[in-house]
């Protein structure tokens, strides 16, 4: 990811409707699953969801790449153990983590499938993988480009990923649903009208901010009872098998 990415993303991260609206999703999804144990935030980007895992009762430790990433993980979220490190990364013990969670890091990542391997590696038996991944690749945007990202996925890509690497799916779903038709439509013509921005979140007006942060955040809800059937986003709860008990 670009650097300049990570100031912008601080002064988004609060208020923006993208980043409320996925947090009310992801952390709902997750609160259903464990709400304590121990866990490792992968992309730790700023910290801020760091930070809030913490708050949900967890014992967090975050990993990042990026020197910038850490210096703002520090101050955001300082009662977090950082290590800077690509991933995977033999610096991270095995069998380990009751929960991983990787909050739209796997598309940056050229190797999904290894990465997902090295997921299985530092779960416990039973942890649980938090993913989240950008979706559909006509969507594709200059903002995919700036961000480094490798692909965006639709739900069979991932799910032949995920089971590749050995992980139980436990729940998939597309999400960002409601605000799908209006922003695949705006980057479809964007395209081609050769009108493309660097970042999507300049995309959307601010008096417009808390009803489609409302809009997306709703579809929590939705997600305790059905799969949706597309969306912007997609959002996996996958498992690492239990072993087997030899008496």
């Amino acid at each position: 990811m670009d650097s300049s990415m990570y100031s912008e993303m601080a002064d988004l991260e609060k208020n923006h409707w993208w980043f409320l609206g996925r947090r009310a999703v992801v952390f709902d999804v997750l609160s259903r699953t464990r709400t304590s144990g121990k866990l490792l935030d992968i992309g730790l980007g700023t910290g801020f969801n760091a930070k809030l895992f913490q708050k949900m009762g967890f014992s967090v430790d975050g990993l990042d790449p990026a020197p910038e990433a850490i210096a703002f993980a520090k101050t955001t979220a300082p009662g977090v153990s950082v290590i800077q490190a690509p991933f995977p990364s033999n610096e991270v013990q095995s069998n380990m983590y009751d929960v991983v969670a990787m909050l739209d890091v796997l598309e940056h990542l050229e190797d999904d499938t290894a990465a997902l391997l090295d997921v299985k590696r530092v779960l416990k038996s039973g942890g649980i993988a938090l993913i989240t991944v950008p979706a559909f690749q006509f969507l594709w945007t200059k903002h995919d480009e700036r961000a480094h990202h490798f692909r965006r996925y639709r739900k069979h890509e991932l799910l032949r990923v995920v089971r590749a690497a050995g992980l139980e799916l436990v729940s998939m779903s597309y999400y960002n649903f409601f605000l799908f038709p209006p922003i695949a439509l705006v980057r479809v013509v964007s395209k081609l009208l050769k009108h493309e921005e660097g970042n999507d979140f300049n995309k959307s007006p601010g008096s417009l901010n808390g009803l489609f942060a409302w809009l997306f955040g709703f579809e929590r809800f939705l997600l305790r009872a059905v799969s949706l059937p597309f969306g912007v986003s997609l959002i996996v709860l996958a498992r690492k098998p239990r072993e087997s008990l030899i008496v």
